[in-house]
């Protein structure tokens, strides 16, 4: 090869390079949201019988923050969430109101990664795998008498999640997983629809739906929860 030739071939070699490490550099994004989801509730906590209630979380919310964050490099990418809640309610029990009421409170918080076996055009397909601990305080009182628990546990999920690209701007994304398998809990699941809309290069503006449910058995103890509803969210780019 001619010395001019090995130049010319350096140089498309420095671009492409170049150009691949621009887009293999980490993206990063942080969404605090807002869920507004109707709430199932059993608890069975120490001797007391279950407690029972179905109400939308804004009725019986005394506090709350949740926030989510990703990063993410040419088909992998690392998020988690972090959600605290504090909710309590009076309900009724064989018919009697104020009879029992539960009071809980406490954190989840996952962590996963995904890659992404399809990114082809507009549209993206990624498998996840992700560890999701809960650690609640609970307390349930049944005809005046008062039992409590605080649980902990950590389950392991797997799952995918699917988005495509409408347009510049628009974007749709789906992501289901299952977890639990008894490890942590007994079994739960989560799946959630999402609509986002780029109104800046640094601002998404987010809005969907999200089912949430797990199944957790130690001892006396059982905590049953199943939240369903839409959300909004903010998601800062950079």
């Amino acid at each position: 090869m001619k010395p001019g030739s090995l130049i010319v071939a350096g140089v498309l070699a420095a671009v492409s390079l170049g150009s691949a490490a621009h887009a293999e550099r980490w993206d990063y994004r942080v969404t605090p949201y807002i869920w507004g989801p109707d709430l199932e509730t059993s608890l069975n906590i120490g001797p007391n019988p279950p407690v029972n209630g179905s109400t939308s979380i804004f009725d019986i919310l005394d506090g709350a923050f949740l926030i989510a964050g990703e990063a993410r490099k040419g088909r992998w990418s690392i998020g988690g969430e972090f959600n605290y809640l504090n909710l309590g309610d009076d309900v009724a029990v064989a018919g009697f109101d104020n009879f029992a009421s539960w009071d809980l409170k406490g954190t989840m918080a996952t962590l996963g990664a995904a890659y992404a076996f399809y990114d082809y055009g507009n549209t993206r397909i990624e498998a996840l795998a992700a560890v999701r601990n809960w650690d609640l305080d609970i307390e349930t009182t049944v005809a005046g008498r008062t039992a409590s628990a605080d649980v902990n546990w950590t389950d392991p999920l797997i799952g995918a999640r699917y988005s495509q690209r409408i347009n510049d701007r628009l974007r749709v994304t789906g992501m289901a997983n299952i977890g639990g398998f008894d490890v942590g809990s007994h079994f739960q699941w989560e799946a959630l629809a999402e609509l986002n809309w780029a109104w800046t290069d640094r601002v998404d503006l987010a809005g969907g739906y999200r089912h949430l449910k797990v199944d957790f058995e130690r001892g006396s103890d059982v905590v049953d929860l199943t939240l369903t509803g839409p959300y909004v969210a903010v998601a800062f780019k950079f």
